[in-house]
């Protein structure tokens, strides 16, 4: 993940952490092979959705080069247009 983005992540984690549902954006990020099975497993552990988004948050900037455009294509098919613009924004 570009530094720029990982930036993105981090200014916006706050938003992120409140208002994602993470279990909406898994399908995308485990079929493009952003999330392992393992990551899942650990997700789906975590008691609340707060800490399941963290973790995602954690995750993401060391899945490579395509791990942020994969989420916010994750979050757009999720309908989390508002997260998409927070986090697209110049």
């Amino acid at each position: 993940m570009q530094q720029a983005d990982a930036e993105r992540l981090r200014t916006n984690r706050t938003a992120i952490v409140d208002d994602l549902d993470v279990h909406r954006v898994l399908d995308r990020l485990i079929n493009d092979g952003i999330i392992m099975s393992e990551d899942y497993e650990l997700m789906c552990s975590k008691p609340t959705s707060k800490d399941r988004a963290r973790l995602l948050l954690d995750i993401l900037p060391t899945r490579g080069p395509t791990a942020f455009s994969v989420f916010l294509q994750a979050l757009r098919e999720a309908r989390y247009d508002w997260l998409v613009d927070a986090l697209t924004k110049q």
